[in-house]
This record gives C-alpha cells, structure tokens and sequence, in this order.
C-alpha cells in the first residue's frame, strides 16, 4: 500500500519549469522558482526543461529527421524558424540537425572540395578529415562551456523567463544556422574560383575569400542579435551587446584556446584514426 501511495503521489506531482525537480509547495525547493501553475498534465512536457536532462534529450533525438525542410525554412526565413521551433515542444530534433550540419559543413571544407580542386587542377590532395573531427570536437566542448555562461546573462538582462533547455535548443540551433551560411560561402567560392581558373583570368581569390568570411560573419552575428532580442525580450542595444559578447568569447578565446588544446594534444589524429579503422 505504501508503495502505491509512493508511485501515486509521483505521478500527480508537479515539476519545476526551471529545473526539473519534483515541487511539493508554492517555490521549487531546489532553485526557489515559484511554481507557477504547471500541474499533473503537463509535468511529461517540463520535466525535461532543466540542465540534467540535457543528455537524455541528446540521446533522444531522432537523428536528421526534417533536415532539409528545417534548413530551408531557416534560408527563407531564419529568425522567425529558430523561434518556431525553439517554442515549438514537438520538435525534438535539433541535435540530429546539428549533427548533420556541422558535419555537412566541415566535410564539405576539408575533404571534399579539396579533393575535388586537386582532381580539376592536378594539385596536391589536402583533403584532411582530421579537421573535421578536430573542429567538431572544439564545436561541441565549446558550446558546453558557453552556453551555460550564456544563458545566465541573457535571464538577467532579459524581459521574459526562459528554461535552460529552451536556451539550449536555440543556441544548438543557431550554430546548425551559422553552419549552414558557411556552407553557402564555401560553395560560392567553389563556383567562382573554379569558373576563374578554368577560365585563366587573374583574381585575388584571397582577398574574394576574406570578403566571403566577413559578410558571413556579419550574417551571423544579424541573426544571432535579431533571435535573441526575440527570444528573451531584449531591447536592440542590449541583444547587440550580449552577440558581440557572445561572439568575443566565441570566436577570440573559447574555440581558439580549444583548437590549440586538441592541436597540440593531438587528440584529432587519434579520434580521425579510431573512426577511420
């Protein structure tokens, strides 16, 4: 009897939106949120709204269903996709879009356009699908360590309350967003540089190139600020702000310091041999 009064009570209790944890009053005894109005109904749908569950919803995922529709609502529509499907609780497949992306993208720059330029122009094969691991590596551990930090100042400079996870879906999102634009730079370059070659007309391919990352970056760093003013209510300034802060942490310490890490460690080489035997 006392067992199913346990399993009873379990399942008509009410989860914290914030954290996950089983609420038993009117604030979360484990954060201090209020519990808000979240009853027996709906406490499937939050329960998995706190940082612990961030692996089970990884290992849930359904690998790379939709990809192609979701990445081409994202080119047509970007700000207006990631908020749909952040906000959206039956879309749990951003993991397996970010999976297909990022590896989509980094393929395509170190193996096979390489391969497909020295088989063109009788060049040397760069190809190197350790980059591939050693940049997906850096992808990964590097969101684990940003978005956490990221989040915390984005709730205190934000108008409305988010969960964790939903933070979570739209930063893994937006990576699988800026995967997307650079594969759209790599295969324009593609195009033009081999049309030039072919062609033998004189062209700073570097300076084209350099120009392609600049406004690739800028890109991003448009949809990142216009997504996260949307998302947490910021005004412009402040979501302008936090994207160059973002981008800073990103792109001038975080990633840089754990590519030079993997680098030198020589992790990337190890995991490129495990996948490849």
């Amino acid at each position: 009897m006392a067992d199913s009064a346990a399993q009873a009570g379990t399942a008509n209790a009410r989860f914290c939106s914030n954290c996950g944890a089983a609420l038993h009053g009117k604030f979360c005894g484990a954060c201090g949120s209020p519990a808000g109005t979240i009853g027996p109904s709906s406490s499937a749908e939050h329960v998995s709204e706190g940082w612990g569950s961030l692996t089970s919803e990884f290992l849930s995922s359904h690998g790379s269903n939709g990809v192609f529709a979701v990445a081409l609502s994202f080119l047509l529509r970007p700000v207006d996709t990631i908020i749909r499907l952040t906000d959206d609780p039956t879309y749990r497949s951003q993991w397996g879009f970010l999976t297909a992306t990022v590896g989509a993208q980094l393929t395509l720059s170190f193996v096979i356009l390489p391969r497909v330029y020295a088989a063109l122009f009788n060049l040397q094969n760069t190809a190197d699908s350790s980059e591939v691991i050693r940049n997906e590596v850096v992808q990964y551990i590097g969101m684990a360590i940003l978005t956490p930090i990221q989040f915390y100042i984005c709730r205190w400079l934000g108008t409305r309350r988010r969960t964790p996870m939903s933070y979570v879906k739209l930063c893994v999102l937006s990576v699988s967003y800026g995967a997307i634009l650079w594969m759209l730079a790599s295969l324009v370059f593609f195009v033009v540089s081999v049309a030039l070659l072919k062609n033998q007309i004189n062209f700073d391919f570097k300076a084209f190139w350099e120009g392609l990352v600049v406004l690739t970056l800028l890109g991003v760093l448009v949809f990142v600020t216009a997504s996260h003013r949307r998302f947490w209510g910021m005004s412009w300034p402040i979501a302008i702000g936090v994207t160059l802060l973002i981008a800073a942490l990103s792109w001038l310490v975080v990633y840089p310091g754990l590519g030079m890490l993997i680098t030198r460690g020589g992790i990337a080489g190890v995991l490129s041999g495990v996948v490849g035997g």
